[in-house]
């Protein structure tokens, strides 16, 4: 097949991230009917289906865990349950990051609390994996991260000192990612950090959702046991004050078969007042045959930010 010349492959990025934000504005424009029906009729009906919310549990005491769907049941449920507490009644994206096959979003919504009435704003991320005909699903950290009053954390000086330093801590992450050190992974997470992200222990698609190092720890053994890195590379970043997103692109060895394959995942993850991962959610694409051989440009460490 003859290979797509860079101003062809703009083009139909363009179109793909058109359609997706298209699906994703279809189900936001839904939550405004606060009606869990037609919300949950934005899901894609070509799964997998993946809802992930960030709610104190009082069985973990008070640590944040996911609320989480896996089936159009399940989720329409968790829809139903959020209504009783809150509605949506307007969203303005300030930041929107359209992909192929996800948008990310930060920005403002308009909610009105069911028990008393009131509305007011609030800032959050979210998450849209795009499927065929709708959503895949929503991930969302809610407001963990942010302080108690409902802002951010500020950035310290006339510099953003606090996302420069994220930054650089989220390449070491990733240069531990790529080196297989779970010990260096988890010590990036709080002690009672959540995650709910696509797992990557079998081919076919599933929502790990975790809580506790020790969880966090048991995973990314059996990944690493399971793959070798051979590269790993940004595609696309966004780092706050109480929140990074990143979306990578991995090419990994089957260790028992020898099989190349690659993957992009695309993760959101709060950041406590010490920098540490609380809460991440995110998405993943399948294993695909690996397609080339792995990046000619070295990524950046995270030692070239020391300067």
């Amino acid at each position: 097949m003859e290979e797509q010349s860079l101003n062809e492959e703009a083009v139909t990025h363009a179109r793909l991230a058109e359609r997706a934000a298209e699906l994703s504005w279809k189900h936001i424009f839904a939550e405004y009917t606060q009606d869990p029906v037609q919300i949950a009729a934005t899901l894609a009906t070509d799964g997998p289906i993946a809802w992930t919310l960030a709610r104190e549990s009082a069985a973990d005491g008070g640590a944040y865990r996911f609320l989480a769907g896996t089936t159009v049941d399940e989720v329409r449920g968790q829809y139903e349950n959020l209504r009783q507490e809150l509605e949506i009644r307007g969203w303005e994206p300030l930041l929107e990051i359209r992909s192929g096959w996800y948008t990310m979003w930060s920005g403002a919504s308009n909610i009105r609390v069911v028990a008393n009435g009131s509305q007011h704003k609030g800032q959050t991320v979210v998450l849209f994996p795009i499927g065929r005909d709708g959503i895949l699903g929503e991930l969302q950290i809610a407001t963990v991260g942010r302080l108690p009053d409902g802002t951010a954390p500020a950035d310290d000086g006339r510099v953003p000192e606090r996302r420069l330093t994220a930054l650089h801590e989220h390449e070491a992450h990733l240069t531990a990612l790529r080196a297989g050190d779970v010990d260096r992974i988890v010590a990036a997470h709080r002690d009672d950090a959540a995650v709910a992200i696509r797992s990557y222990l079998t081919d076919e698609s599933s929502l790990l959702n975790v809580g506790g190092t020790q969880a966090i720890r048991d995973y990314y053994t059996s990944l690493f046991e399971r793959f070798r890195v051979i590269d790993l590379q940004v595609v696309n970043r966004a780092v706050d004050t109480w929140y990074l997103f990143a979306e990578l692109h991995w090419i990994v060895e089957e260790r028992a078969s020898g099989r190349r394959c690659e993957f992009c995942t695309a993760d959101l993850t709060s950041i406590d007042a010490d920098r540490k991962y609380w809460v991440r959610t995110g998405a993943g694409t399948d294993p695909v045959a690996c397609r080339g051989p792995a990046s000619t440009s070295t990524p950046i460490g995270v030692e070239a930010f020391a300067g």
